[in-house]
């Protein structure tokens, strides 16, 4: 038997009861829907992003990714920022970034026309950031972004840390580890490879 065999059944004050109700969750759904949609595309705010974002752009969009980088931290922080650099001093602690991870401090680098030498660019080209033990960066997270190896023996690690490096195609990147587990990456340099 069709639905509308079922509906001849039943009697008119029982269609009409249901018929009222399942207009209203539709009208309800359909309301929130179109509420949440028209709030989500008004804001046109990016979500900030966390310590995995701004090691992985660079990573995976070379430079593009490497100047979203600058731009956050320059924007974000602009008031902080003295001759390329901020640090959780000058904010009052308040470099926490969206997922829970804590800068300790931040630099940028633009690099200077020496006198007498070449015209050069007015871009960053290098980012450092030093961050927080606590919570723990591990440098298998690390590793898992980048596929980054460590150094030979003897290249640049010493006793108290070792250097483990990612090199792509326009961005060099190198996160720090230091004694005695080896653990917590504490330091991250993001290059320009020119």
């Amino acid at each position: 038997m069709s639905i509308q065999g079922y509906a001849m059944l039943l009697p008119p004050d029982v269609l009409h009861s249901c018929w009222f109700v399942w207009s209203a969750i539709t009208l309800a759904i359909s309301g929130c829907a179109g509420t949440t949609a028209q709030s989500t595309l008004s804001t046109g705010e990016k979500p900030e992003p966390g310590l995995e974002q701004l090691i992985s752009l660079p990573i995976q969009q070379g430079r593009t990714g490497f100047d979203q980088v600058a731009n956050f931290l320059h924007h974000q922080y602009a008031a902080h920022f003295k001759n390329g650099r901020i640090s959780s001093l000058d904010t009052g602690g308040k470099l926490i970034l969206a997922d829970g991870y804590i800068l300790l401090d931040a630099s940028t680098r633009i690099p200077q026309r020496i006198s007498g030498g070449p015209e050069v660019g007015t871009e960053v080209t290098s980012i450092s950031l030093a961050i927080s033990e606590t919570p723990c960066f591990t440098l298998e997270q690390f590793i898992q972004i980048s596929g980054a190896h460590g150094e030979p023996p003897g290249a640049y690690s010493t006793s108290d840390y070792k250097i483990y490096n990612y090199r792509g195609a326009e961005i060099d990147t190198s996160a720090h580890v230091k004694y005695p587990d080896f653990e917590c990456i504490y330091f991250i340099n993001l290059n320009v490879i020119n």
